[in-house]
């Protein structure tokens, strides 16, 4: 049987907003557990909505990764105003869009990797309401993939970028208000901020064990598992490996042209990685790496969401690719989410001693060693940041 569950929009009083010019960060994963959406609910209870913010994808999840968003339409009639455009000054708001709102709120389904935009584009937001004051509210939102954290902290002095913006693990753990307002707290900021609380949530839990309709986040965030998954697999985007973008099964695949994916599953199996089954298969890309080539690789299952440790999981995946194609030609070298000058694979691990270790084949024990001991800081650490216990 389900468990219930009320997101922050089902909990908010939108009486709070009468007489205020209200923006939105929103898209299309912004709905109550009736899929009405936030635009929909601030207009039925005659909420003054001047202007809409759409983050990557845009506000419907029209555009891939990495792929500017361009002119939005309007919801409504009420304009949209992208933060993903062709550079990277296109992702923090227009100071003069300032003048057309007295209140801000966030309401946008994360799923749960420091990766995932979503919530840095709300952090570069706050940078912005640190300069010109007004309310933020957030509309607080689960974590689909539960409480626990895997992997170290983004060293943001040296890897700081869109796909890492400020200091969290891998799997970070948190929901957007605890992500939120830790990032608040850290930069010492004042502007005034509320957020609608979650009910129901337990940290030991996945979206699938709650009455509430999954959305797919993005254009190749299908289900749960792709999620529970991207903590590790988002690290293929830093190599030449496809990762199933232009298929229909995103995330759950890894391979490149000349691979033998039965002799690859058979080195795979030989690591008995908890939680996953690899089955051999054949792809073909419709478009980015490798589009319209034939790739060997395999299919990758998730057995067992508790044992999963998807960081660790592809850390190991990937070592055998390099074993098998070496390293020439093999991470990517192009510009990864507008950064030019570090490689994007270093951008993602977001950890010198991290990179290090994975870069010099270090053995998994190693690697394990060094998480453990970078996980129990994280999660001492963070315990004064959780809302939800």
């Amino acid at each position: 049987m389900k468990k219930e569950l009320l997101q922050g929009i089902d909990n908010f009083d939108f009486e709070t907003l009468k007489n205020k010019k209200v923006a939105l960060i929103a898209n299309h994963t912004s709905v109550d557990k009736k899929g009405v959406s936030l635009v929909e609910k601030c207009l039925g209870n005659d909420v003054d909505i001047t202007a809409i913010f759409s983050l990557e994808h845009g506000y419907f999840p029209v555009a891939q990764d990495m792929e500017c968003v361009g002119k939005e339409n309007r919801i409504k009639d009420i304009p949209v105003f992208s933060l993903y455009g062709d550079d990277s000054s296109s992702l923090s708001p227009a100071p003069n869009l300032f003048q057309l709102f007295d209140a801000v709120i966030y309401d946008i389904q994360d799923i749960g990797a420091r990766y995932y935009t979503y919530l840095a584009s709300l952090a570069m937001f706050m940078d912005r309401l640190n300069e010109t004051p007004r309310e933020l509210i957030i509309l607080d939102r689960i974590n689909p993939v539960g409480g626990e954290i895997e992997g170290s902290l983004l060293d943001d002095t040296k890897y700081k970028s869109f796909v890492g913006y400020f200091p969290l693990c891998h799997r970070h753990g948190l929901t957007s208000a605890e992500a939120a307002m830790y990032y608040y707290k850290i930069k010492g900021y004042t502007f005034p901020v509320t957020d609608s609380e979650l009910k129901g949530w337990e940290r030991d839990s996945f979206f699938d064990d709650y009455d509430y309709q999954w959305m797919p986040t993005s254009p190749n965030m299908p289900c749960i598992d792709t999620a529970v998954l991207y903590p590790g697999a988002c690290l293929l985007e830093g190599t030449e490996l496809s990762e199933g973008r232009g298929t229909t099964f995103p995330f759950h695949v890894a391979g490149a042209p000349d691979i033998n994916p039965f002799e690859l599953k058979d080195e795979l199996d030989s690591l008995s990685i908890p939680g996953l089954v690899f089955t051999p298969l054949e792809f073909r890309p419709m478009f980015q790496k490798h589009s319209m080539q034939r790739c060997g690789g395999v299919y990758i299952s998730v057995t067992d969401r508790k044992t999963l440790k998807p960081l660790r999981a592809f850390l190991r995946i990937i070592q055998v690719f390099r074993r098998i194609l070496g390293d020439e030609k093999f991470f990517r070298v192009k510009p990864y989410e507008f950064i030019r000058n570090i490689p994007a694979i270093d951008l993602l691990l977001g950890d010198k001693v991290l990179t290090g270790l994975f870069r010099n084949f270090a053995s998994f024990s190693e690697i394990d060693d060094y998480l453990k001991e970078c996980e129990q800081i994280s999660d001492d650490y963070f315990n004064q940041y959780r809302i939800y216990r």
